[in-house]
């Protein structure tokens, strides 16, 4: 992506499809944005609405549909383009495949990586001396998409890609990206809620490190007050809390308390940050494709126990 004005095409115009195209529209390096969908909708300004990419020649590729499409649609822009970008929309497949692609660039889309409490703990803490560590993600599902019923959602179905371990993989792939000798050992899921879904609904996810740091995730669908939080406890006594909602950071130390506030995490935010990173042709932080089907391979063959 070395031209000043770049073309890009965006599969999918869902929600995450059009936050993608919204925050690439504020850029002053994209061109054109080619969004193909079944929807009716004028073009206008930098859109422009397709049925299909026989004759375009994108700079940068956005994969947004359904989660269970992408394998097929990764397959096919590998045979069709060369040399070009293409980012995935987490996760990156519903179950694993063995995806070598050799003409084109794959990276996928896990922007919590940018959140600015986790890119201060990369760099400023050292992670080393660690012998706990626990975060969850707790939401609720009726919430999350405005006039959607979330029943109809592939977030209900385990063969579209729902379920809360995919769906909520932000947490795993994080906690790989800080430490990258992380390994789940063990999976508890289920259906427990009574939310009108076929896909579980709660996963504890329990892992370790290479020097033995204990690793405990939470993720669910039905609590109803959001929480999403991580906890690192160190052998010198030290502890970190971070509430990754509300961006903040406390450092217990020898009695004393140190608290780091930063700007108010949004979906928004961190993507239009990954991007501001991915326009510089600077892909260190960017989820890679090895990364990503490195933590599918760990999701199908780590031990899993219903609950």
């Amino acid at each position: 992506m070395a031209n000043n004005f770049i073309n890009v095409l965006i599969i999918g115009y869902g929600s995450a499809g059009k936050r993608h195209a919204k925050i690439l529209n504020s850029s002053k390096k994209i061109k054109n944005i080619f969004i193909l969908t079944n929807q009716n909708i004028k073009s206008e300004k930098k859109f422009h609405f397709v049925k299909k990419i026989k004759n375009l020649e994108p700079d940068l590729i956005v994969i947004s549909n359904e989660t269970n499409k992408h394998y097929s649609v990764c397959k096919v822009l590998e045979k069709k383009f060369k040399n070009k970008i293409i980012l995935c929309e987490k996760p990156l497949f519903h179950k694993l495949y063995e995806f070598k692609p050799k003409k084109n660039k794959f990276y996928i889309a896990y922007n919590f990586r940018f959140h600015e409490c986790l890119q201060y703990l990369k760099k400023k803490i050292n992670l080393e001396k660690i012998f706990y560590i626990e975060a969850e993600s707790s939401s609720y599902l009726p919430y999350w998409r405005k006039n959607t019923d979330y029943s109809k959602n592939y977030s209900a179905f385990p063969e579209k890609g729902g379920g809360v371990l995919l769906d909520m993989s932000h947490e795993l792939d994080y906690l790989r990206w800080l430490f990258r000798d992380f390994k789940i050992s063990n999976i508890f899921k289920n259906k427990i809620s009574n939310l009108n879904i076929l896909s579980d609904d709660i996963a504890l996810i329990l892992g370790h490190t290479k020097k033995n740091t204990l690793i405990k995730i939470k993720l669910t669908y039905f609590n109803k007050i959001p929480k999403r939080d991580l906890i690192i406890c160190t052998k010198d006594g030290s502890q970190i809390y971070v509430n990754l909602l509300k961006s903040e950071i406390k450092i217990l130390k020898k009695k004393k308390i140190r608290i780091l506030k930063f700007q108010k995490y949004s979906q928004y935010k961190t993507t239009k940050y990954m991007y501001s990173q991915i326009l510089k042709n600077n892909f260190k932080d960017v989820c890679s494709l090895k990364d990503s089907l490195g933590l599918l391979r760990q999701i199908k063959y780590s031990k899993k126990l219903n609950l």
